[in-house]
């Protein structure tokens, strides 16, 4: 009785062609050199108007010459910063939308 193991004859099929791969003689570079630079990279952040904001932003410009390991914290500050000026703007508007003739105004 023959013992299946389960390969469903693969190595028979591709095991003589994947003997015969070689790879390629020509010397293709770095690969990280073959990708263009994502547009917007290394040219100046525009301002947004407001300084909290691009004080955090202005942290992102450290992650290049950060290791890896470090990256999560710095994301961790930005999203921090980010999320408290937008939890201010709402509690902004909160306030202005419970004063008197609040909702009567467009957009509300």
């Amino acid at each position: 009785m023959e013992q299946q193991t389960g390969g469903f004859g693969l190595f028979e099929q591709f095991g003589a062609a994947a003997e015969q791969f070689e790879p390629p003689a020509e010397d293709l570079g770095d690969p990280a050199e073959q990708f263009d630079t994502p547009a917007g990279v290394g040219e100046p952040r525009p301002a947004t108007g407001e300084a909290r904001v691009d004080a955090a932003l202005t942290r992102l410009d450290e992650l290049p010459g950060r290791p890896v390991t470090e990256h999560r914290a710095i994301f961790e500050d930005v999203h921090r910063r980010l999320r408290d000026v937008l939890g201010e703007l709402d509690t902004r508007q909160a306030h202005a939308e419970d004063q008197p003739g609040a909702a009567g105004r467009p957009g509300r």
